[in-house]
């Protein structure tokens, strides 16, 4: 579908500035735009044989104990005592005699010490630029419903260049996508989703930086909008980008007519001003069985040069410069976010841990012992 007012939008220049993106970051943005559970079973530590249980099933074996009957008590075998270091574990109560050579167990310290740092990136990536806004877009096909309705007049620029992350650094690596805005009558981008291309993403951020300011809509205008992103057939999912807070009745009328939106609405809170909002676009998204996302920003428009001043800036940084916030009170914790710090809390203490076994073994500490024999 040819997009109109292209060649008003967007030089040549700029056509070839996105196209000559390199396949490699390209494939890169890709596979970091899914949630962090699909991410952990590609980079977790079980995943990659790194659970603290699993190197010590590969650097040594378990000390046995059995259940004699004369005694009426566990009693520890005593084959190996001394030979072997030994190391006890709170994870399963248990203590394993180490059979590995200390620079076998160097190994794992660096497999741990990337993964850790593997893991800071991700919560970096996660939390910063349009994934701080706008959370991470999941599906390949999208609606992005804007509700201004409760917008102030200065936050304007401030959403536009929001927006603007959002379409180059996620959307912009997605299948298609189309734009509508909350008005008396839906105002809509393009009639159907469009395929993603470099001259749909500038016009879609032309689109959006023409966006006017207008006073809040009617209680229906919201519902109407949502409704009509749902009769796209193609859409997989529709991000409602909410700035402001929204009136009482039009949550009253969109909770009741949720089950109508054909397709998930994944809820994204901007400045909202109190946590009735929030509490009821986690509603929303929750009966839409779909996820909820919040940012509160400054209100004030800080004002940056428009272009970037420096070799290597790009209109992304320069945005993300201005863009500086945090999760609003009510919100609660990312899950995705807490799902990356749990596992590189696991990894920071598993990693402390097999450190202190490469200081304490012998570096001639050598045996071959068979794991499957009894000890």
């Amino acid at each position: 579908m040819e997009v109109p007012g292209l060649s008003s939008t967007i030089s040549e220049d700029q056509t070839r500035r996105q196209e000559g993106l390199s396949d490699t970051r390209t494939d890169s943005v890709k596979q970091s735009l899914i949630s962090s559970e699909e991410w952990l079973q590609l980079h977790g530590l079980k995943s990659n044989k790194l659970t603290l249980k699993q190197i010590l099933s590969q650097i040594g074996f378990p000390h046995c104990e059995d259940y004699v009957m004369s005694l009426g008590r566990l009693v520890a075998s005593r084959y190996a005592n001394g030979l072997f270091p030994q190391i006890y574990t709170t994870e399963d109560g248990r203590v394993y005699n180490l059979t590995a050579k200390s620079e076998l167990i160097s190994q794992y310290v660096e497999h741990l010490t990337q993964a850790v740092e593997s893991y800071k990136q991700r919560m970096d990536w996660l939390t910063s630029n349009s994934r701080q806004i706008f959370g991470v877009i999941l599906e390949q096909c999208i609606t992005i419903v804007l509700d201004f309705g409760g917008m102030l007049e200065e936050e304007l620029n401030l959403c536009r260049d929001a927006l603007t992350m959002v379409l180059q650094e996620q959307v912009a690596h997605i299948a298609k996508f189309n734009v509508i805005r909350v008005s008396q009558e839906p105002v809509k981008w393009q009639e159907n989703a469009v395929p993603v291309t470099a001259p749909s993403i500038a016009a879609a951020i032309s689109w959006v930086e023409k966006l006017p300011f207008e006073l809040a809509s009617s209680h229906t205008s919201r519902l109407d909008a949502l409704l009509e992103a749902g009769k796209d057939e193609v859409i997989e999912s529709i991000y409602y980008f909410v700035v402001g807070d929204v009136p009482e009745e039009s949550k009253e009328l969109l909770l009741q007519q949720a089950l109508e939106i054909p397709c998930p609405v994944c809820t994204v809170s901007f400045n909202a001003r109190g946590q009735g909002t929030i509490a009821f676009l986690k509603d929303l998204s929750a009966k839409t069985f779909s996820r909820f996302h919040a940012f509160a920003e400054r209100t004030e428009c800080v004002e940056f040069p428009a272009f970037p001043i420096k070799d290597g800036d790009s209109v992304i940084t320069w945005n993300s410069r201005k863009l500086k916030g945090k999760l609003p009170p009510g919100a609660g914790v990312r899950e995705d976010v807490f799902l990356i710090w749990r596992e590189m809390e696991e990894a920071g203490s598993t990693l402390a841990q097999i450190q202190r076994l490469v200081a304490e073994t012998p570096k001639t500490s050598v045996a071959t012992t068979d794991h499957g024999g009894c000890c």
